[in-house]
């Protein structure tokens, strides 16, 4: 039997089949989430043709202590498709620490609202500059992008010293001071918690960044790494049919958590499929698919159905097309409006 170790693209999926469908769950649900409430330092509103830009920001002044809270919202009219901007892992002057992408949700005037928010963190005391956002657009079923432009924003960050900085005095270096001999050794002990302080710090950061890099990686991505990984380890060749079967299924599962928000490891099959027939921003083929891959893999994971080849080739098959026809896309920029 062969599976190919490449994974490939299936096709062009409708995006505005999945954006319609995330709008028409979020409406009945009702109500635009916790971000409509809140207040922003500065919020700035710029209308393109069908598209508003919004782009705001919690605080005008902080230390450099302090962290920055970032919202960019885009709301546009009915049948329009709207692609959010996209950022490394600096801001020009600020790091990125996290970032959060809600589903497309239909707001109280009807119009399809795509929301990001983002926690800065400056590096330096001084005023801090958030170059414009563009946010692309186009109608659905046409391949010419527009954009919009939102305004530059400015923030001022301060140093975590308070008062007139020119009242700090230092006070002169005493002389040295001789210690008994026997003691010479506990010099060493500063200098070894130092070295031990800072490469604990390091390597704090260094892991915090590469926990935001990876969540900054789309889900389909990290899901088709997953599945090149479980080819690697041969249980296929090795026979291991019921084994490969579950380890697809649980990589299904997983993607489905981090792209769509619903808890499915941790829960059965059965309360899975309850909660995804209403919260699930899918095609209705889609969670038949979904739900007959489950029931399947279930019987062959605890009524102990033995799998063929073929059942096997067409359990990777589906997960792999399930997550290639539910993945992120990103529009193509075309000529200006």
């Amino acid at each position: 039997m062969r599976i190919q170790r490449g994974i490939c693209a299936t096709g062009a999926r409708a995006a505005a089949a999945t954006l319609c469908a995330a709008a028409a769950l979020y409406a009945a649900c009702g109500g635009e989430g916790p971000q409509q409430d809140r207040t922003y330092a500065i919020d700035r509103t710029v209308t393109r043709g069908p598209v508003d830009l919004r782009v705001a920001v919690s605080r005008d002044t902080i230390s450099i202590a302090d962290r920055l809270d970032m919202l960019v919202e885009a709301r546009a009219d009915s049948g329009w498709v709207v692609e959010l901007p996209a950022f490394g892992d600096k801001l020009q002057e600020f790091g990125i620490i996290d970032y959060s992408t809600d589903p497309p949700r239909l707001g109280s005037d009807g119009r399809v609202v795509s929301r990001r928010t983002y926690e800065l963190e400056p590096f330096l005391s001084g005023e801090y500059t958030i170059p414009p956002m563009t946010v692309t657009f186009r109608a659905e079923g046409d391949t010419v992008a527009h954009s919009v432009e939102s305004d530059t924003l400015r923030v001022m960050v301060t140093s975590v010293l308070t008062g007139d900085s020119t009242a700090v005095r230092l006070r002169g270096i005493a002389g040295p001071a001789e210690l008994p001999a026997d003691r010479r050794w506990l010099l060493v002990i500063p200098a070894v918690l130092a070295a031990a302080a800072a490469a604990a710090l390091v390597w704090l950061r260094r892991r915090r960044r590469a926990a935001a890099a990876e969540r900054r990686t789309p889900a389909h991505e990290r899901a088709f790494a997953r599945l090149e990984r479980l080819l690697a380890e041969g249980l296929v060749e090795k026979g291991r049919y019921a084994e490969f079967a579950s380890a697809v299924s649980d990589i299904l599962r997983i993607y489905i958590e981090e792209r769509f928000g619903l808890r499915a490891p941790e829960r059965t099959t059965e309360e899975f499929l309850a909660e995804a027939a209403g919260g699930l921003p899918v095609t209705a083929e889609q969670k038949h698919i979904l739900a007959e891959f489950l029931t399947w893999v279930d019987l062959v994971k605890f009524a102990a159905l033995e799998p063929s080849q073929h059942d096997v080739q067409r359990t990777f098959d589906t997960c792999r097309d399930f997550i290639e026809s539910t993945k992120e896309r990103e529009e193509v920029s075309g000529p200006a409006a």
